[in-house]
């Protein structure tokens, strides 16, 4: 079972689309840490009994502004670290950060003990400073984007997370582009489906995607391979006729977020300020509530009859019950806004996969077609 620890309600910045609801100043404590901890790795132990495949757990950080519990962080890590070599579980470790907080010292110690680093940064200071800002009101970018230097080139720990909102859309491209000339490999382009994107914002959306598919195959001819989530997941879906289901996130079966009071979600995108009960499926005190998970897993999917006959059905996040929840508040009813992005996504990767296989590129065959 892969677990996510949101450690904070507190956060150093007040970006205007955020998800994870009001900020305070609640905090995990660390028994309630250990306890969310045990209880993961404890089903992780019972699920691979039953499959009669490897223990594999995956370790989340998240808030609010994790670094800001960056002793607790370490301390879970090293519980983490203990339980799962005496169980036998592999631990995957990721943590999602604004990087005000990350130095050297915690760059190198992240590194050092094998974690992938989502970094909070929508690219330019022009793009970024519209949405992400202090609780005084001021501009972030300075403040974020200096911890960059800890990430670049291919081997680099990291991944940009870029928020792609109306707002901003004309200055997408740019920041892409200004994340690959800084040497920036792995970028992650996470839309805002909750907006109110207009006829203009969608136009200047699918000119975006087109733009930034001609920096994906400038950087494959120019041996730099970058990975860009929108053209990577959606080659590598058509390639294996599909999603999987081991692409599919857990929502609750196999995954759960926990609140800084110990409460257990279907999926860190849900916990918001930790008020909404109709979401949640646990606590570490308690386990699982029956009842509340057996009625959000019996809700996952999708439900409309529309995507049935869709033609890339298959190659659509259709079943994300947060972000289905989030635009529409059901989990199995995929917001329109979804379905433009799918498509959008869909054809520039198409197009792009095209240029770079007919022209036999050595960088895209090694990436895609490994012998």
């Amino acid at each position: 079972m892969d677990v996510t620890l949101c450690l904070t309600h507190a956060c150093n910045l007040r970006c205007d689309y955020c998800y994870a609801g009001t900020k305070s100043g609640r905090r995990m404590s660390w028994e309630t840490a250990r306890s969310a901890l045990d209880f993961a790795f404890a089903r992780t132990v019972e699920q691979a009994d039953l499959t009669k495949r490897e223990s594999v757990c995956q370790l989340g950080f998240f808030g609010g502004e994790p670094l800001l519990e960056w002793d607790l962080l370490q301390r879970a890590t090293a519980h983490a670290l203990t339980e799962c070599a005496r169980l036998g579980i592999r631990l995957k470790r990721t943590v999602t950060t604004n990087m005000i907080l990350l130095d050297e010292a915690k760059a190198d110690w992240l590194r050092a003990n094998h974690f992938h680093v989502g970094l909070s940064l929508d690219g330019t200071r022009d793009m970024h400073d519209r949405h992400r800002r202090t609780p005084t009101g001021g501009p972030s970018h300075d403040l974020c984007a200096p911890a960059l230097r800890f990430f670049r080139g291919p081997a680099a720990n990291g991944e940009v997370i870029v928020v792609v909102d109306p707002g901003t859309i004309g200055l997408l491209a740019g920041s892409v582009a200004w994340l690959i000339a800084g040497d920036i490999r792995r970028i992650s382009l996470n839309p805002n489906f909750t907006a109110d994107w207009d006829a203009d914002a969608l136009a200047r959306w699918e000119e975006a995607y087109e733009r930034i598919g001609d920096l994906y195959i400038e950087c494959f001819r120019d041996d730099r391979p970058v990975a860009i989530n929108i053209i990577d997941g959606k080659i590598r879906a058509h390639l294996n006729g599909g999603y999987r289901p081991c692409d599919r996130c857990g929502f609750g079966e196999n995954e759960i977020a926990v609140s800084a009071a110990g409460y257990f979600y279907p999926c860190e995108r849900l916990v918001g300020d930790d008020s909404n009960e109709a979401l949640r499926i646990g606590h570490v005190t308690e386990g699982f509530y029956p009842a509340a998970r057996h009625r959000l897993l019996a809700a996952r999917g999708n439900a409309m009859s529309e995507c049935a006959s869709c033609q890339v059905r298959e190659r659509c996040v259709n079943w994300c019950g947060c972000v289905n929840y989030a635009g529409t508040g059901m989990i199995n009813r995929v917001p329109g806004i979804v379905c433009h992005h799918e498509r959008l996504s869909i054809a520039a990767a198409d197009r792009v996969g095209g240029i770079l296989f007919a022209a036999n590129n050595p960088a895209f065959m090694r990436g895609f077609y490994p012998e």
